[in-house]
């Protein structure tokens, strides 16, 4: 028999205390991976999110929940500003594009984005393309006659069921002012699927504050500069003022990056400590089973095995542990990391595609076979200096 026949023997001859050994190896795989994917893919997903605007004006107050609020959908809104503001920026010849935008309330968790048709406008800088995969986008009515018309992101329409031409509103108070959904967008992989978008008409009028008081409150205007040297003099400009604050996306963004560094450093020390217990639990299995096996070692090397013939077959077996360990919880990890997904996704996180196989597989699994021939080391070294007068005598 070669040695990996015999090594696959053994294994099956302790079928279940192998099983547990696996599994452990898988458990700890699996966490090392979903961790990773979950990392990874949440700061791609906040990165695939910024928006294409090289600026974010909105009310004073903190630059980091005006863009969780109007970049991702997270957040509580800011304080408005005005459609002065957006004005200003749309006459001032150094910006290129800008798009004001309205958050509204929410229907069934998904909130309202008020906004202009040039938000889906496909222009030549930008990463993000909006599509219609039914129906057709709203129009820009005017404030005095608003359509109520909406466009729903993919995942609201998936969730909710609702569907081009029915009509729909939020609460008893808003009975009045039903929507209408004339468009349902295909996928972005971004907060845009979790939106509900309406006219900047259909929202004023909606809201009670403004229908009121006559005002067009706005949340936010995305600025894009003619040239990138106008964009320091765009944003000092808004920031002296008592009102407004310009803010730069990807600085709040590398500030959101910081913080999660330090969970994971917490993290990759808790990732640590699983590496250190999956592999004393494979070294003490292992080493139970060569005791056990003294004397059919022994047996072994009377019938002319070798010692380097019982050294390979015990690391193999250690190996092989670690392998099926390893298969498994990698693809454990990837199912952990997709529930997991669903869930953040679901609460309005940023998620970037986890099904992408990169770098962290073959180093957890390469790791995981390393780990199965250390555990294995010692058990096949006493395996090895096993002596066969002293095993083979007789048992008394």
């Amino acid at each position: 028999m070669t040695v990996l026949t015999v090594a696959l023997k053994y294994l099956r001859g302790r079928f279940v205390a192998s099983a547990l050994t696996s599994l452990s190896v898988a458990l700890g795989v699996s966490l090392v991976i979903a961790s990773g994917l979950l990392s990874r893919g949440i700061k791609q997903g906040f990165i695939e999110g910024t928006t294409d605007y090289s600026l974010l004006v909105g009310a004073k107050g903190s630059p980091t929940q005006l863009v969780l609020n109007v970049v991702f959908r997270m957040d509580v809104p800011t304080p408005n500003i005005s459609y002065g503001t957006y004005r200003d920026l749309q006459d001032d010849p150094r910006v290129e594009v800008a798009v004001p935008v309205a958050m509204g309330d929410a229907f069934q968790g998904y909130r309202y984005v008020a906004t202009t048709g040039g938000y889906f406008a496909a222009l030549p800088w930008r990463r993000k393309t909006f599509a219609i995969s039914q129906g057709r986008f709203f129009r820009d009515d005017p404030p005095e006659q608003p359509a109520y018309e909406a466009v729903l992101g993919a995942d609201v329409a998936r969730r909710t069921g609702l569907r081009v031409g029915d009509r729909f509103h939020e609460g008893e108070e808003m009975a009045e002012y039903p929507l209408t959904v004339v468009g349902i967008l295909r996928s972005t992989d971004s907060a845009d699927d979790r939106a509900i978008f309406i006219s900047l008409a259909s929202y004023w009028q909606m809201n009670e504050v403004s229908r009121k008081m006559q005002v067009k409150p706005l949340t936010a205007v995305l600025v894009r500069p003619k040239r990138m040297s106008d964009l320091a003099g765009l944003h000092r400009g808004f920031n002296v003022t008592a009102e407004t604050q310009a803010v730069f996306p990807s600085a709040v963004l590398l500030n959101i990056f910081n913080v999660l560094s330090l969970v994971d450093e917490v993290l990759a020390l808790l990732l640590v400590i699983v590496a250190i217990v999956v592999l004393l639990y494979l070294f003490v299995s292992m080493y139970s089973a060569t005791l056990e096996r003294k004397r059919e070692i022994a047996t072994m090397r009377a019938l002319g095995a070798r010692r380097a013939t019982i050294l390979g077959i015990v690391l193999l077996e250690s190996c092989a542990l670690a392998v099926i360990g390893g298969a498994l919880g990698v693809a454990g990890g990837h199912g952990v990391a997709y529930l997991g997904a669903s869930m953040l996704g679901g609460r309005g996180g940023p998620v970037a595609n986890l099904f992408v196989v990169g770098a962290l597989e073959p180093v957890v699994f390469g790791g995981a076979v390393a780990l199965g021939a250390l555990a294995g080391l010692l058990p096949a070294v006493l395996a090895y200096r096993t002596e066969v007068a002293e095993n083979l005598a007789p048992l008394s």
